[in-house]
């Protein structure tokens, strides 16, 4: 897992195009203030190939969540935010405003992963 810095951002979400369209795949919560999400986005460094994307964010200390069934249903047209703010860091899907979001968290730190496409 890589951290994703304040000054990362904006070249990983212009490479990943805001995740739009992309596919919530499944939310994990690994302790009270940890969670692991995983998607799938678009990679503009492989020719818009598909990628699994995994996310995990620690100290977590608000949370919007949907359980595993309501996650394929998320519309990501207008992909996700991720927003470094003085309070953390506040990452939503399915909208490009945090509060909006169907699914958000805000935490203290935020890695992600890349790993080939799979179903």
């Amino acid at each position: 897992m890589k951290p994703l810095s304040k000054n990362d951002l904006p070249a990983f979400m212009e490479r990943f195009d805001d995740i739009r369209g992309g596919e919530l795949v499944s939310l994990e919560i690994l302790s009270p203030t940890t969670f692991k999400i995983t998607l799938t986005a678009q990679d503009k460094n492989r020719a818009f190939d598909w990628v699994n994307m995994t996310f995990e964010l620690h100290g977590v200390d608000d949370t919007k969540l949907l359980d595993d069934k309501a996650l394929q249903a998320v519309d990501m047209q207008e992909g996700g935010n991720i927003v470094f703010t003085d309070e953390g860091i506040e990452v939503g899907f399915g909208s490009q405003e945090y509060l909006s979001s169907p699914l958000h968290l805000c935490a203290q730190t935020l890695k992600y992963e890349e790993s080939s496409f799979t179903l």
